[in-house]
């Protein structure tokens, strides 16, 4: 894939505006096309605790299920210090800082472009914006 599909592009930018609002830091997007086979983009964002790293990856998930997006998977556990959601060609990763430093992906794909994210520039889309909902955290069954 050379280009970035209106649908990726879609999941991409609502992904990392969902990311924002729920209050990741630090949002990086990996461009791997070329350069891996199991998927074309890396989203990359630190949180600062566990209980925020389960709100976002659950706030996240749903958010994009809501927009037509259904996760093919989605890792993290009780203690986990790293989380993914699995959109096929794009892979959501929230770590907490410490995890993010020592895994270090953006270091190991180091050849591949980066995009530093900045909130600004991912705006939640205006009914979402308005509305809030109480999140629970995802059960066993929907992580798997």
């Amino acid at each position: 894939m050379n280009e970035t599909t209106p649908n990726l592009q879609e999941i991409q930018n609502l992904a990392v505006a969902h990311l924002f609002g729920r209050k990741a830091q630090e949002v990086v997007l990996v461009d791997l096309r070329g350069r891996s086979g199991l998927c074309d983009w890396f989203v990359v964002a630190t949180c600062q605790s566990e209980p925020q790293l389960d709100a976002i990856l659950t706030g996240v998930r749903r958010d994009l299920r809501k927009a037509g997006h259904s996760a093919l998977c989605a890792e993290a556990g009780k203690g986990a210090r790293w989380g993914v959601l699995d959109y096929g060609d794009i892979l959501i990763h929230v770590l907490l800082a410490e995890a993010r430093e020592y895994y270090a992906l953006e270091r190991l794909w180091k050849d591949a472009p980066q995009i530093e994210c900045l909130p600004e520039n991912y705006p939640l889309p205006e009914k979402e914006a308005k509305e809030e909902e109480e999140i629970l955290p995802l059960s066993e069954e929907e992580w798997t």
